[in-house]
C-alpha cells in the first residue's frame, strides 16, 4: 500500500513500470497481515498470553523511567540486591532479588517483587530502573504507596562487571530517612536467604561494599 501510494501519478494511477512490483508487495503485505491475524485468533483463548502482552504494552507506554533500549541490555539480568536498613533500632543487611531479566518492556525496566518481612508477612514492591550515561538508578516503592520511595544510584554501571556498588536514599521501616550502602551482584555474595541477612554475614558484606565502592568512588570529608 505504501509503495502504491508513492508510485501513483497525479491521477491516482500506478505507473506501468511499477505495477508488477506493486502487485508483489501487495501480496506479501496481505500475507503478513493475514498471518498476524491468524496468530492473534489462535491465541485468543490463551488468556495468560494475552494478559502478558497487554502488560508489556501497557508498561512500555506508561513507565515513567525510560532509557535508550540498548543501554538497558546489560541491566536485564537477575540481580542479587543487598542494602543496609534500620530495623527496630538495629542496622541490618537485607537481601532480595531484582529479576530485571523478566522485564520485556521497551525502553524501560519494571518488575514487581514480594519482599519478606518479619512475622511471615510479605510486601509487594514495584521496582523500576533507568540508565543515564554510566549511572544506573533503581527506584522502588511499595505497590499502592507513593510516599515511601527507595532510590539507589550505581555511579559506574557499564555492564562489564558482576558486582556494582552504590548509595541509596530511603525512609526506613522505623520512619527515618537514611543514606545507605547498596550492592547488586550477578551471584549471591553470602549464603543467607532472602530477607534479613544472618548477623554472621554482616562483616563480609561490609567488607565487600567498602572495598568495591571506595575503589572507584570517594566520599568527600567536611570542609572544616
Amino acid at each position: 500500500m505504501a509503495f502504491a501510494a508513492a508510485a501513483a501519478d497525479d491521477n491516482g494511477k500506478i505507473s506501468l513500470p511499477n505495477q508488477e512490483v506493486s502487485g508483489v508487495l501487495t501480496a506479501i503485505g496481505g500475507g503478513i497481515v493475514g498471518a498476524v491475524i491468524s496468530i492473534l485468533v489462535a491465541r485468543a483463548s490463551d488468556r495468560e498470553t494475552l494478559s502478558h502482552i497487554t502488560h508489556v504494552l501497557e508498561g512500555s507506554l506508561t513507565n515513567e523511567l525510560r532509557s535508550d533500549n540498548a543501554r538497558l541490555a546489560s541491566a536485564r539480568q537477575l540481580w542479587h540486591h543487598y542494602f543496609i536498613t534500620t530495623l527496630r533500632g538495629q542496622n541490618v543487611w537485607r537481601y532480595e532479588l531484582y529479576p530485571f531479566h523478566q522485564s520485556a518492556h521497551i525502553r524501560s525496566l519494571a518488575v514487581e517483587i514480594d519482599v519478606p518481612a518479619d512475622g511471615g508477612l510479605t510486601h509487594r514492591y514495584s521496582i523500576e530502573a533507568f540508565v543515564r550515561h554510566e549511572a544506573l538508578t533503581v527506584v522502588s516503592r511499595k505497590v499502592n504507596d507513593e510516599a515511601n520511595v527507595f532510590v539507589e544510584v550505581y555511579p559506574q554501571f557499564d555492564g562489564e562487571f558482576s558486582e556494582y556498588y552504590g548509595t541509596g536514599f530511603v525512609r526506613t521501616w522505623d520512619r527515618k530517612n537514611i543514606v545507605t550502602k547498596v550492592m547488586i551482584s550477578r551471584f549471591p555474595l553470602v549464603t543467607s536467604a532472602e530477607g534479613t541477612v544472618a548477623e554472621a554475614d554482616f562483616a563480609e558484606l561490609d567488607r565487600i561494599w567498602e572495598s568495591g565502592f571506595k575503589r572507584v568512588n570517594e566520599v568527600l570529608p567536611d570542609c572544616t
